[in-house]
């Protein structure tokens, strides 16, 4: 058995999810440094200070680190080296600390974070909102589309102002072009009559015409032909066509 693991120490995080206080003892939380890759230290006091949290995360130099407490609302609440964090009542179990500077301050969904460098993964983005496979990240743009964070990249916060990322079910697009304008649609698969809803003003006197890959000529869709717009093929590019003066 390892010293956190010990029978007197009790875990602050499960007091908190059985609603319970805290027991006499010491009390293990979780601390993470420059990322939220946590590890479980323990304390000695139920009311320990900023600085007591740092040495007990192996950090000597208090002065040139800034501690956080992650708030069970999700928020980021600066922790002074000489301040007092009552475990008792705060219901703090999670601490990060930040080497670095300067901070960067975040809005996710309604959460205040902060990050020690230019640039946050997805994933800790995602990890921090608490969400699943079936929801994506995206940075709020004012006044134009949201962007996507795409999963495995990271989101820049070295601009002007406070980011603000959001989070919403995770939709699929799909973009193909129709006489050199980009449209979009949810679905992988479409049928010649459903681009030619999506065209304004479709001249019915037209035919829909599939660009061919390399090669390949082009080639007239039907109405009820179905084409995939999986990225495999590559972008799909239709055109209006004359009927008379196809082929």
């Amino acid at each position: 058995m390892t010293i956190i693991d010990h029978p007197d120490i009790d875990d602050v995080e499960s007091a908190v999810q059985e609603g319970r206080a805290l027991r006499p003892g010491r009390y293990r939380v979780s601390f993470a440094l420059d990322d939220l890759a946590y590890q479980p230290i323990v304390l000695d006091d139920p009311v320990p200070l900023g600085r007591q949290i740092l040495k007990a995360g192996g950090i000597n130099d208090v002065d040139g680190h800034a501690l956080f407490i992650i708030t069970p609302e999700g928020d980021f609440e600066d922790v002074r080296a000489d301040e007092e964090v009552d475990l008792r009542d705060r219901a703090a179990h999670l601490f990060v600390a930040f080497s670095t500077d300067p901070l960067y301050r975040v809005k996710l969904n309604d959460s205040r974070i902060v990050w020690g460098c230019p640039s946050i993964p997805e994933a800790v983005l995602r990890s921090l909102a608490g969400i699943g496979d079936d929801e994506a990240v995206f940075l709020e743009v004012r006044g134009g589309k949201d962007k996507l964070i795409e999963p495995g990249s990271e989101a820049n916060l070295a601009g002007a102002g406070v980011e603000k990322f959001i989070t919403a079910p995770n939709r699929v697009t799909y973009t193909f072009f129709v006489n050199g304008k980009p449209y979009e649609t949810d679905k992988k698969k479409v049928t010649g009559e459903q681009i030619k809803a999506m065209v304004p003003d479709w001249d019915q006197t037209h035919d829909l015409s599939l660009e061919g890959a390399g090669d390949d000529p082009d080639r007239i869709i039907g109405d009820d032909e179905t084409v995939s717009l999986d990225p495999k093929h590559g972008v799909r590019r239709f055109s209006s066509v004359p009927k008379a003066n196809f082929g």
